[in-house]
């Protein structure tokens, strides 16, 4: 900004710039914004909050709008009296104002901390509350407050613990966290007063389900994490993102586990954080923790992805794992003592490290490590070469990639920490790397027992990278997996060993007749963390093979019988959470792909709707509308009008994209054109209007080319629709859907203005994924062709037997 002063300034004289400012509360969840609710009077409620990050607080006020300009703040607001208001501290008074029925309410000095952290409501929310710690919401949900209420104090005490820094002593003594019915955030780390969506923080006993407490509590530990890791230090520019949402990240998982051990959360952490940003992260697309070329409100938009948040906590968990538990937390502590009330580098946090990183858990490579994996996209494949003879194992490198030819850098070299363990030992506790492999090094070679059969590597998946073999030790791990208890494999391994082959075989490293040989032991598994590998990588097989899924349906149901013959419909006491997780996969998997017995038995239950068990809501629910019409859809949109459980709510409303004829979708899709979806749900409910049934890609596409422009409107931008075409593209499979998206581009991209590079890249990625689908989907439909036969020849051979036997008996 450039000021014209009407005289020369003079030298060492100090000014006072006074503006003239106007804010505009706008409804588009950013800035100072209005919301609103309907009571149980059908009364409309207004409200007004605020989303200040990334650069929005200069919405609501002049400010030096960056993280690395910290000052103090003193709020005072005017408000009707109708209305109650909180801020990020407490109120220190109240007075009546001079103007009729306005009274105004002053707050205490908040730390010194960043403009985006600054955060005030205006509502007639109810609170409960201790001195210290409260939950808002509107009146009606007061009773769902009581878990998050009683899980975000237990949290916050045990993450002042660990951090050896207690919240209450950080220059604030109030807690507040807030349910706001319009918010484009999952959540929001303002310090002292945390935001959410009524769904992420609100619960209700009888309703929400496990997974859906399980995620709330995670944000819970998410935010409070970053009252530490954010707002006391806070990272100097979006280009250190990771300092922020790394540890946030990190902490959801393992912050919770402090108070809710039974959710094995640590377990969970691998295949929802370290595998699922894998994919994202060996693509061009992609970009590093630490990125310097970070200007623009998209460059920053850019920075709020998965890199910043699941490859920064994989990263902190790969460091925690090699230094040592005990010394990666005294380095956290020292790291915020030191650097308390400032902004931070990635320089101030391998200090810390380093300082605490003892000499014999490679030190001397620790440099190399943060550096190779902070400034550097992407991560490394390990190639382990087990000699035949057993007796060593060699180690090299190279960057894994998804795609040969997308303009990655393919030459990139890591310094990685790498663990591993034999059939002789089986040691899957011991997560300390045996040694280094260094970028320069060409090769690494260890020496190994006699007898050595197999080796597995990358202990519990603490490292970041993948492992391929040779197939003779593909094959002794096969051998291994078919044996009682897995061969003692670690749960954890195994779904690094499934996440591993389907990625690799996609890649064109492994063929696919190696990887379904291997996996074929999927058949005795019973536990949720391999089958959630498991079913993520079969989900981008089952979105290329289109609507040809007659043999992956067989596939499917009879790789997933076991799990479903143990686990059923109904919850047992004995069920842990992964239990019930895998309860739901599973019945959602083998409904989906045709068992008729599961489908049977779920629209039994939805027979029943109002007694449907919560944790197979989600099961029950779309089954019925994809095998049931009209009816059925009545009955869910008529619990979902007077649904007052949030998280009931969202789950009825992803639900209405399971329907498949042509009038529900395109009663579903005015839905989301109206106000009955509101804006921050319109983009989830469309999604499962054509990821819950393949055939509906085509006739989605065509209903949001055809109305982009209405749906603009809903949406807020065109640049959210160019991402839900995009988003669809990335499930065509044929040339003529590839034909139908260049002739939109080419009629309206000019009206997506910057946006339409993204309908440009859809192009280019549904090119691909054909290409793709030419040279090695017939590999995949060949096993199953020849597998399903197989096992028809074998049906068919006992059958026979079972005839003669029986003429034998009646001879």
């Amino acid at each position: 900004m450039n000021l014209t002063t009407t005289a020369e300034l003079a030298v060492n004289q100090v000014y006072i710039l006074h503006f003239k400012y106007t804010g505009l509360m706008e409804d588009d969840m950013h800035g100072f914004y209005r919301s609103y609710y309907v009571n149980d009077n059908n009364e409309t409620k207004w409200l007004g909050s605020t989303q200040f990050q990334t650069h929005h607080a200069r919405r609501a006020f002049p400010s030096f709008d960056e993280p690395q300009f910290k000052a103090t703040f003193d709020v005072t607001i005017k408000r009707h009296r109708s209305f109650n208001t909180v801020s990020n501290t407490k109120i220190l008074k109240t007075y009546v104002s001079d103007e009729a029925n306005y009274f105004v309410d002053e707050f205490q000095t908040t730390p010194k901390m960043s403009t985006y952290l600054l955060a005030f409501i205006i509502s007639e929310f109810t609170i409960r509350k201790d001195d210290t710690f409260g939950v808002l919401s509107r009146p009606e949900f007061y009773t769902q407050t009581q878990y998050s209420f009683n899980v975000g104090r237990k949290i916050l005490d045990e993450m002042g613990k660990y951090l050896k820094m207690d919240y209450y002593g950080m220059g604030n003594d109030k807690m507040d966290m807030a349910a706001i019915p319009d918010f484009s955030a999952g959540a929001m780390e303002n310090w002292g007063l945390l935001t959410y969506r009524e769904r992420s923080l609100l619960v209700d006993e009888s309703a929400t389900t496990l997974s859906s407490r399980q995620s709330i509590a995670a944000l819970v530990a998410h935010e409070q994490a970053h009252m530490w890791f954010g707002d006391l230090v806070t990272c100097q520019w979006w280009s250190y993102t990771w300092l922020n949402e790394g540890f946030a990240q990190y902490f959801q998982y393992f912050g919770t586990a402090f108070v809710e051990a039974e959710w094995e959360l640590e377990k969970q952490f691998v295949v929802l954080q370290v595998q699922s940003v894998m994919a994202m992260d060996s693509t061009n697309a992609t970009n590093p923790l630490t990125d310097l070329n970070t200007y623009t409100p998209a460059h920053l938009s850019r920075m709020f992805n998965s890199i910043s948040y699941s490859k920064g906590a994989s990263f902190i968990r790969m460091i925690e794992h090699t230094m040592g538990t005990e010394n990666f937390q005294k380095s956290l502590q020292e790291y915020l003592a030191k650097h308390k009330y400032e902004s931070s580098v990635p320089a101030y946090l391998l200090a810390a490290w380093t300082a605490q990183w003892p000499e014999n858990r490679f030190k001397s490579s620790a440099e190399r490590i943060f550096n190779s994996f902070t400034t550097q996209v992407g991560y490394p494949l390990i190639n382990a070469k087990l000699s035949t003879d057993g007796k060593s194992v060699e180690f090299t490198q190279q960057r894994f990639l998804l795609k040969e030819n997308d303009g990655a850098e393919k030459n990139l070299k890591y310094t990685v920490p790498i663990s591993y363990t034999t059939n002789l030992e089986k040691n899957f506790n011991n997560t300390q790397p045996k040694f280094v492999l260094a970028d320069t090094a060409a090769s690494h070679t260890e020496t190994l027992a006699n007898g050595t059969s197999w080796i597995i590597a990358n202990i519990q998946e603490t490292g970041y990278y993948r492992v391929n073999y040779t197939e003779s030790n593909w094959h002794a791990i096969h051998k291994a997996l078919t044996e009682s208890n897995w061969g003692g494999i670690h749960e954890i391994n195994r779904a690094q060993l499934v996440d591993d082959l389907l990625n690799m075989a996609r890649a064109g490293l492994i063929e696919y007749s190696l990887t379904f040989d291997v996996l074929e032991y999927l058949e005795t598994e019973t536990n949720y963390i391999p089958w959630t590998s498991g079913f993520n990588g079969f989900n981008f097989l089952a979105i290329r093979l289109g609507n040809d899924t007659k043999d992956f349906s067989v596939y499917i149901r009879d790789l997933t019988t076991k799990a479903y013959n143990k686990l059923g419909f109904e919850e047992t006491t004995s069920d842990k959470a992964l239990d019930i997780y895998l309860r739901t996969k599973v019945l959602s998997w083998t409904c989906r792909y045709g068992n008729a017995d599961c489908i049977n038995r779920a629209k039994n239950y939805f027979n029943s709707l109002s007694s449907v068990p919560k944790n197979i809501r989600s099961v029950v629910y779309c089954v019925a509308l994809r095998e049931g019409g009209s009816t059925e859809f009545e009955a869910l949109y008529q619990k979902f009008k007077t649904e007052s459980v949030a998280t009931e709510e969202t789950l009825l409303q992803n639900s209405f994209g399971c329907v498949k004829t042509q009038p529900l979708i395109e009663r579903v899709f005015s839905l989301v054109l109206s106000d009955e979806i509101r804006r921050q749900d319109k983009a989830s409910v469309l999604s499962t209007l054509y990821t819950e049934n393949n055939e509906n890609v085509s006739p989605v596409f065509e209903l949001v080319t055809k109305q982009y422009e209405a749906l603009a409107e809903a949406m807020g931008s065109y640049s959210a629709v160019a991402t839900v075409i995009s988003n669809i593209a990335a499930r065509f499979t044929e040339e003529k859907q590839l034909s139908a998206l260049k002739n939109f581009n080419v009629a309206n991209s000019a009206k997506f203005g910057s946006s339409a590079s993204t309908l440009k890249s859809a192009e280019t990625s549904v090119e691909e994924n054909i290409k793709w689908a030419d040279a090695k989907l017939g590999h995949f439909r060949t096993y199953l062709s020849k597998r399903n036969g197989s096992a028809m020849i074998s049906a068919f051979s006992l059958l026979t037997l079972l005839l003669v036997s029986f003429t034998t008996f009646l001879h």
